[in-house]
């Protein structure tokens, strides 16, 4: 009796109907071959970047910018004060992108100090407690202005357009009010 080869030791047998590849089709595979490893290198990169910087941000201890603070409330006192100078400074006729930028720059260094502060207070749950308070204060001032920005400031240019010689430039810089209109310049109207 013969032996009759076993599946694995068969050659492989043609598929009926099926032409050996052409060189054009040899290249498209090999191109869709490149352009699969390649889209892979390009998502593991980006993983493993965004990886890392996720990494970086949750475990890296950023320096404070040493401002001497020393105790708890000296820290609460300074981030107060520097969110009121933040919303001062954001007041203003230049526009929402502007008035968070000033908004931002006028909290710093206060604000870079922080964690450092959190620290300082972590004793005391009512200093944190304090911490939090002025924490939604910023965020609430910070909202604030990006919504005064964008509803007031063409009403202040227009304002300042209209009366340049009595309108303010900035909230509180003491420009004279505007002119009030006295009694012998006031038109008195006939009643009805």
């Amino acid at each position: 009796m013969a032996e009759t080869p076993r599946p694995n030791d068969a050659a492989p047998t043609p598929v009926p109907g099926a032409e050996p590849l052409s060189p054009l089709d040899k290249a498209r595979a090999r191109g869709r071959w490149v352009a699969f490893r390649l889209y892979l290198a390009v998502a593991g990169a980006v993983a493993v970047a965004g990886g890392s910087q996720v990494v970086v941000q949750a475990f890296a201890h950023h320096a404070a910018p040493e401002l001497g603070i020393s105790t708890c409330n000296e820290g609460l006192g300074r981030l107060a004060a520097a969110v009121e100078r933040a919303r001062v400074a954001a007041s203003g006729t230049d526009g929402e992108d502007a008035a968070l930028d000033h908004f931002r720059e006028a909290l710093r260094p206060d604000w870079d100090d922080r964690d450092h502060i959190e620290d300082l207070c972590r004793s005391s749950p009512s200093s944190l407690a304090a911490l939090d308070a002025i924490e939604r204060l910023r965020y609430a001032e910070e909202h604030a202005a990006r919504r005064e920005a964008a509803e007031l400031a063409p009403l202040r240019r227009r304002v300042q357009a209209l009366a340049p010689e009595w309108a303010p430039s900035a909230a509180g810089t003491g420009a004279p009010a505007p002119p009030r209109p006295t009694d012998s310049s006031r038109t008195e109207r006939p009643s009805p």
